[in-house]
């Protein structure tokens, strides 16, 4: 049915059927204006919700949500459990997403792969094994590090992180001390030192 200029209003009472015609329909049109506006506005509101969920229409689909990030690879089966738990918190589904990662107490021994997670700003890993802090270089955002109580014997990464403002090396015995002297010097940073390094 095509929508006319005028209305037709049909009244039907137990006497029979009345009906009026002759009126603008603008009153009609507001409220179809309205009632769309209010659709639109459930409809976004719903969907917002929704987002982590596959949507269908008459059973096809018509939106399928971005799975969680799945693709990388860690040597420390470990670490992978930390960083596929940090995944799987955010929700995210890209390598930049991640910009926090604490995995202390974990038993981590081997930080490759770490690498991938180009974006994170603060890494707790204290309480671990690990002794190389090589693959944590080519993290250029990172602000925070600790990796007290660990089995470091050298850290000279901390110097090539050009936005650490804090890092904890505490309970590290066998670290030279060397590397975290120079870090103390060139920067104004907090510096957790171990204790031969005092």
């Amino acid at each position: 049915m095509l929508a006319s200029r005028f209305d037709t209003l049909s009244i039907t009472t137990h006497a029979g059927t009345a009906t009026r015609t002759g009126q603008p329909n603008k009153p009609s049109r507001l409220r179809k204006a309205r009632l769309a506006v209010s659709l639109a506005v459930v409809a976004s509101s719903v969907l917002s919700g929704c987002s982590r969920y596959q949507m269908t229409l008459n059973e096809t689909v018509v939106y399928n949500p971005p799975s969680l990030l799945t693709d990388f690879d860690t040597v420390d089966p470990r670490l992978k459990s930390c960083l596929d738990q940090a995944i799987k918190d955010l929700n995210a589904t890209d390598f930049g997403q991640v910009t926090q990662l604490i995995c202390s107490h974990a038993g981590v021994s081997d930080l490759q792969g770490i690498e991938a997670f180009y974006n994170l700003k603060q890494v707790n890993l204290e309480n671990n094994q690990i002794r190389s802090l090589r693959p944590l270089q080519y993290l250029s955002k990172l602000e925070v590090l600790k990796v007290n109580d660990n089995q470091l014997q050298q850290a000279p990464e901390i110097l090539t992180l050009p936005t650490l403002q804090r890092v904890d090396l505490q309970n590290n015995p066998q670290l030279a001390c060397g590397d975290i002297e120079q870090f103390a010097k060139s920067r104004d940073s907090q510096i957790e030192r171990p204790e031969q390094c005092r």
